[in-house]
């Protein structure tokens, strides 16, 4: 079996302690009669709809919506703010009524509210996007960790100052995996009406990559043990909505990376045991310093369970040369998601949807082995989890079929179990001699791979979970996993 970000045991677990995450809802507003609004009130309640003192700050609330006193109540407005409320990791859900003023042509817009936990502990890992950051939780096209079985968690401490702010610590262990980050984050600063927040983190970060795995050809250390990549840095971003669906963020990260032969090793790796290069320094350690850009378009119907609309994301990143290493790239990528509601078949109430996937990317200049584009099995799924390939370029292709089988409820819990069909093909484009140290060849990966499978897909309190069967010209694998893959 292929990694496995959680435990069947965790996930049991987190159903009987009624942990879940939050729900993407269309809260129905009311219709209005053109009223102008005199006032905006803002009430907490708990669970039960009892009153309670709140912790988020009131304009933190209002401050969503673009109806404020003197403006014209419109339901398409409401609903519009209500929904970035409801989207808030402060905000556990929230409704809106009208009261009447004294002039009749006036009314009181009240915003009730269910407050989050101020304190969440789940497996979800992943960070909002566009993210210009980089470390082990922040997704980067064409980057990935070989982790093996691993399990993930975060503890986040939301709403610091009831300002919305996050302090989360993210952390991935496993059995060739070993994360860490503390990450701050502030998603709108003030009142700003440009929307524009930022982020700092901080990672440590040791771990297999599958650049320098799978292949017909295994090439280890001189000790004989796989090589574990290892990654201590930090960075800053701002981020700022251009668009109500247009976001982008701007970053300054640095790293220093080396390859040890071990996860908690310090012993220091510069070269593999036939004396390819694993690094571009002689000393075995680099200094990576990178401007990072990235933006996000996204015109999905919702965007933890989407079924119709699309996603596009660009991402650039100029290292700036520094140290021994002097490394000097420019690597652009790209994503796009497009989702159809098709019909074709299901066994229970549900949606029906046809997503396709595409993904691309090239770099310009240096290409250190650990920064090139991985092509990576769980991305075309049926090789075992093993490196595809390594390269300055890439191209990827995949579309699935997600189909409904049955709806239920385990541990007082709903469930929705649904199906999906998969097909994958990703390629090199022919670039793994542009890798300093030449690891897909040396390994000799295929360097392109096509994959197919069926899975089940179990909509839950905890979040999505997968369980798939995937084939290729190499065999099959069996994977398990939680959140979605494109």
């Amino acid at each position: 079996m292929s990694a496995a970000p959680v435990s069947l045991l965790g996930i049991a677990g987190l159903f009987v302690l009624g942990w879940s995450v939050p729900v993407w809802s269309q809260t129905a507003v009311p219709a209005g009669n053109n009223e102008r609004i005199s006032d905006i009130q803002v009430r907490y309640v708990d669970s039960d709809g009892e009153p309670v003192e709140g912790l988020t700050r009131p304009f933190i609330i209002t401050r969503e919506f673009e109806l404020q006193p003197g403006t014209v109540y419109t339901p398409e407005a409401a609903q519009a703010g209500l929904d970035r409320l409801i989207a808030l990791d402060a905000i556990r859900n929230a409704s809106l009524s009208l009261q009447p003023s004294i002039d009749p042509t006036q009314a009181v817009l009240v915003v009730t509210v269910e407050e989050a936990n101020p304190v969440s502990v789940s497996f979800r890992t992943a960070a909002p996007q566009p993210s210009a950051l980089q470390g082990p939780f922040q997704r980067r096209v064409g980057g990935d960790e070989a982790t093996g079985f691993a399990v993930s968690g975060s503890v986040q401490f939301r709403n610091v100052g009831g300002n919305d702010q996050t302090l989360a610590l993210n952390l991935r262990g496993g059995e060739s995996v070993l994360d860490g980050e503390i990450i701050f984050r502030d998603p709108w600063i003030g009142s700003d009406r440009q929307r524009t927040g930022y982020a700092v983190n901080f990672f440590n970060q040791r771990s297999q990559q599958s650049v320098f795995t799978g292949g017909d050809r295994e090439v280890d250390l001189p000790g004989g043990n796989d090589p574990i990549v290892h990654r201590l840095g930090g960075g800053v971003q701002v981020t700022r909505a251009i668009e109500p669906d247009l976001s982008a963020a701007l970053g300054l990260s640095y790293q220093r990376i080396s390859v040890r032969d071990g996860i908690f090793s310090g012993d220091i790796e510069p070269v593999d045991e036939q004396g390819n290069a694993l690094t571009v320094s002689n000393s075995g350690q680099d200094d990576l310093l990178t401007l990072n850009f990235s933006a996000q378009y996204d015109r999905r119907n919702n965007p933890l369970n989407p079924t119709s609309g699309y996603r596009l994301r660009f991402g650039a990143d100029q290292a700036i040369p520094i140290g021994d290493a002097n490394i000097a790239f420019t690597r652009l990528s790209g994503s796009y998601l497009q989702y159809f509601p098709v019909p074709l078949f299901g066994f229970a109430e549900g949606d029906r949807t046809l997503v396709l996937s595409s993904r691309a990317g090239t770099i310009l200049g240096d290409v250190p082995p650990y920064e090139a584009f991985n092509i990576e099995a769980g991305s075309v799924r049926g090789y075992g989890g093993n490196g595809l390939g390594a390269g300055s370029s890439f191209f990827e292709i995949a579309t699935e079929y997600r189909f409904p089988i049955a709806n239920f409820r385990a541990f007082d819990r709903p469930i929705n179990l649904g199906g999906a069909l998969f097909v994958g093909y990703a390629t090199d484009l022919g670039t793994a001699d542009d890798v300093i140290g030449i690891p897909a060849i040396a390994r000799d990966q295929p360097g392109s791979g096509l994959g197919y499978g069926i899975g089940l897909r179990a909509t839950t309190p905890i979040g999505l979970v997968r369980l798939e069967l995937g084939f290729s010209e190499e065999g099959s694998e069996v994977i398990l996993s939680t959140g979605d893959r494109f």
